[in-house]
């Protein structure tokens, strides 16, 4: 893997001592090279994986310190680009129900586990019609909830938490001039303080409305999902759904409309009215499917709006890191016994899961890329000797073959592999370079 990468993302990071900076990036080229692997099967031997633990436990270690420089360079490369930014923002928790010895944690979403909460925020540089790359987490916030028993307090978190959308907007900062920077939010981001504040802060943003709340258009009052369901269809779009439990992948075929209104804050509430557009995407067929989308975002034809229902569509790459951070990175099944330990890991796995993303997008975005400028040497030599190939191999190539270990066919008519496909091809990968060490080692 890309080692100069890894040590870009904690050169110079605040640790309180430079060996722990040189642990960090030691610690960080063995989770990218053996994602899914334990502790002890990451770092290979008894000396090394204590040295991690120290790490872990240390005092200037922790969550923020750790992704500081990362987060960064991920703000400074949105502002360079020439490309729109979305920052797709979404919240997650990592769940620890098992690990009896472990303290220091909080309940989960069903408050009845233990484990850890978080938000991220995803930059991806997007092109319409082109892929989506993956830049970085611009920000992350993890929290561990408190032990309430009483109903107030937990309406007092759960207010608390919700500002975690708005804060994370702050954080990284206003968009710079000559920047186009999006917030892309589902339904628990369709909140009027978190609107009312990212456009105090200039930025626009695309959320997906849950509420049913009172809207003013034409200077009256209206039902927000009454009056857009109301509404004739201006432009059609082919929605590609990826299969989800009983139900097969398919082509959608879209309705899609919209319209301007004033938001109005919640009733009892001060507040002043947002000049917002609302684009409706859904499928005659299946009420099931449908998007209510709010933007700030200007929509005055067919192409805008269906912009913004392709903005909304790569919601999903955020649900892939999530993928890609426990599946297969493993993160929850992490033996560290202390809520700071793990918060301290998931500020490296975090960072490491979207490089994974990003090698899997280049192969997406410059598919006929040689692979050795990208991958190690190791892992493309056992990808051709698997394989019988000769030769020097693309990027696109590599990746499909590897996506074959894992269950992908690789006919003509199956498109790209997916990420399930890709990620189980790629832990057999690193199966085998595992045991080609203890071979080596025991020789």
């Amino acid at each position: 893997m890309n080692r100069e990468w890894i040590e870009k993302q904690w050169q110079g990071a605040e640790l309180g001592d430079k060996r722990l900076v040189k642990r960090a990036i030691k610690i960080g080229n063995a989770c990218l090279e053996t994602p899914g692997g334990s502790l002890p099967e990451k770092f290979g031997s008894w000396g090394n994986t204590k040295g991690a633990y120290r790490f872990f436990n240390a005092n200037g270690v922790s969550h923020k310190a750790l992704q500081k420089v990362h987060n960064k360079n991920v703000v400074q490369a949105a502002s360079e680009t020439q490309k729109m930014v979305l920052f797709i923002q979404d919240g997650s928790e990592l769940i620890y129900n098992t690990h009896k010895c472990s303290h220091g944690l909080g309940p989960t979403a069903d408050a009845f586990g233990q484990g850890i909460m978080f938000h991220t925020a995803l930059a991806v540089e997007w092109t319409k019609n082109h892929a989506p790359m993956v830049i970085g987490v611009a920000k992350q916030t993890p929290w561990i909830r408190p032990e309430y028993s009483e109903d107030k307090k937990s309406k007092e978190q759960e207010e608390k938490e919700s500002q975690v959308w708005l804060n994370t907007l702050k954080d990284i900062g206003r968009p710079p001039s000559g920047c186009q920077w999006v917030s892309v939010g589902d339904r628990g981001n369709d909140i009027y303080d978190y609107v009312v504040g990212a456009v105090d802060e200039g930025w626009d943003l695309v959320v997906r409305a849950k509420h049913d709340r009172t809207v003013v258009v034409d200077d009256k009052k209206a039902r927000l999902k009454a009056w857009i369901r109301s509404l004739e269809p201006k432009g059609d779009y082919k929605l590609d759904l990826r299969a989800r439990g009983e139900k097969f992948s398919r082509i959608a075929e879209l309705k899609v409309c919209w319209g301007q209104a004033l938001l109005q804050p919640p009733q009892g509430k001060a507040g002043k009215s947002i000049s917002v557009t609302y684009v409706r995407a859904y499928d005659p067929e299946d009420e099931d499917l449908e998007w209510i989308l709010v933007t700030t975002l200007k929509v005055d034809s067919v192409e805008d709006a269906l912009t913004v229902v392709q903005i909304y569509e790569q919601r999903w790459i955020i649900e892939e890191y999530h993928k890609c951070l426990k599946t297969g990175c493993r993160i929850e099944d992490a033996q560290l016994k202390t809520g700071k330990r793990l918060l301290a890991l998931l500020g490296i796995l975090g960072i490491v899961a979207t490089q994974l993303l990003k090698l899997r997008d280049l192969s997406r975005q410059q598919p006929d890329r040689p692979a050795k400028e990208v991958i190690e040497k190791e892992i493309i030599d056992i990808v051709k000797s698997k394989y019988n190939l000769k030769g020097e191999i693309s990027l696109r190539e590599l990746w499909r073959r590897i996506a074959m270990l894992g269950g992908f066919l690789g006919r003509k008519s199956d498109g790209n592999p997916g990420w399930q496909t890709i990620w189980k091809g790629w832990l057999r990968i690193q199966d085998i370079l595992v045991g080609m060490a203890m071979v080596k080692n025991c020789g």
